[in-house]
């Protein structure tokens, strides 16, 4: 429950007064809270705010008057806006108001499901196809933003992360099966040497839950993060979601994603990234999120649970166990 006397609440009223009276609006708004950071969980946060018949997404960063964050991700959503204008069928969240003070913006409010939400449930296989063309083209269309460039495939990160989880010695996995894959997962890195791809303006936070897919549209929003970056990053964020579809027996490829869905998004998404550094990275990120998993999280939480048991058979297709 959002606690509209605390000190937060009382700040956030005064935020969405400064809307009201913005948009000549003399009735009592509507305000509930619909996002809470779960990095900055008392500093950013996202409302619903309802103006009669008119219904909005503010954005709140209590300390983006320092920090500038809001300001740039207003700045880059006004710049976003206009470039998905020349795109059929895709867009992203509508800039409205941009609070002098920096504090807050609001947008036009989303009310479509995710694409995490669609394939986290019972999409028949065919409708779950269309979700990974249809993010592979809105992400396709990102990229498009500002000139692609070319840059090195660096693929160490991923070992220096799995090594930190190995010393924590708090992972559920067991310690000999992380230390093998991460054992392969060093030859694939080391045969890359200085291979380059295609680097381009990233999302830098694409996963699922950051895209909605209304009739016919297709918006993805959260842009605090967009920089240029290696391109496939943005492709494994999303793609990772993978790991909650259903598979038969022979659909897994060995990126350690259903075949026919790795298709279709990539027949979405048309620049020409090396498909074996994707597979490497992409198999990178499954161990990682893998071995994030402790064994608390995974004894007392059914959503940890859950992501470690789905992921686990994708690593042993993936690292070639089951093949």
């Amino acid at each position: 429950m959002f606690d509209t006397n605390s000190a937060l609440g009382r700040r956030v009223n005064t935020m969405v007064r400064e809307f009201a009276d913005h948009m000549r609006f003399t009735g009592t708004p509507q305000v509930s809270r619909v996002f809470v950071s779960p990095v900055a969980p008392d500093e950013r946060q996202v409302f619903r705010v309802a103006l009669g018949d008119e219904v909005f997404a503010m954005k709140i960063d209590t300390t983006s008057a320092e920090t500038g964050r809001l300001q740039d991700e207003f700045a880059g959503l006004e710049a976003l806006s206009a470039h998905f204008a020349n795109y059929d069928k895709l867009g992203t969240a509508t800039p409205i108001y941009l609070s002098p003070g920096g504090a807050f913006f609001v947008m036009d409010y989303l009310a479509h499901q995710t694409a995490g939400q669609r394939l986290q449930g019972r999409e028949q296989d065919q409708t779950a196809r269309q979700v990974y063309r249809r993010a592979g083209m809105w992400l396709s269309a990102l990229h498009d933003f500002k000139p692609k460039k070319k840059g090195q495939f660096h693929g160490r990160w991923m070992l220096v992360e799995i090594d930190e989880r190995l010393a924590a010695g708090q992972m559920q996995a067991p310690r000999d099966l992380v230390e093998r894959y991460r054992a392969q997962l060093s030859q694939q890195v080391e045969t890359t040497g200085n291979t380059k791809d295609i680097r381009a303006w990233c999302h830098g936070d694409f996963h699922s839950e950051n895209i909605m897919m209304g009739p016919g549209m297709t918006y993805a929003f959260d842009l605090t993060e967009t920089r240029m970056k290696m391109a496939l990053y943005d492709a494994v964020d999303f793609l990772k979601v993978d790991v909650f579809r259903p598979y038969g027996a022979g659909d897994v490829d060995p990126s350690g994603l259903i075949a026919a869905h790795r298709e279709m998004f990539f027949k979405g998404y048309k620049p020409p990234v090396k498909q074996h550094l994707f597979e490497i990275a992409m198999r990178g990120r499954l161990l990682i999120d893998w071995v994030d998993i402790s064994r608390q999280a995974y004894t007392t939480k059914d959503v940890d649970r859950r992501r470690y048991d789905r992921i686990a058979p994708r690593l042993e297709i993936a690292f070639g166990l089951s093949r």
